[in-house]
């Protein structure tokens, strides 16, 4: 076989091989992509369904940080942070690490100030979806 077959062939070759996987995709992240899915790669916020609920009874309550609810004012207003699990939750504490804080599904709920009447309405938003 001739150089210049030879030098034909493998340009071809390298021309087919380099055409192989050339889509343009976006970086991950960037402005304008579209999850289609909403399952993998879809962090879902735990607080989302309680603050409909909290919010539907009235009650005074923001988002705090990623995890956390401020329920009225502090000092004196309520705090729920959110484990990511409710074994997790049980272990924060069963340890300590969260003082008179009540485990309800994997949120953490300390009541500071509140009065028994909202922490009836706060803890009944809380265990939605709950079981057990």
């Amino acid at each position: 076989m001739s150089s210049a077959k030879l030098a034909a062939g493998g340009a071809l070759l390298a021309l087919c091989l380099s055409a192989c996987g050339t889509s343009s995709k976006p970086l991950a992240g960037s402005p304008g992509v579209v999850q289609s899915h909403s399952g993998r790669g879809r962090v879902d916020d735990p607080r989302t369904k309680h603050l409909k609920c909290l919010r539907a009874h009235n009650v005074p309550v923001v988002k705090v940080g990623q995890t956390g609810l401020q329920i009225g004012t502090p000092p004196s207003g309520p705090t729920v942070t959110f484990a990511p699990t409710p074994g997790a939750a049980q272990r924060a504490q069963i340890e300590g690490q969260v003082e008179s804080a009540e485990v309800i599904g994997s949120a953490l709920l300390s009541p500071n100030a509140a009065t028994d009447k909202e922490l009836k309405v706060i803890e009944d938003c809380l265990a939605q979806g709950v079981s057990g």
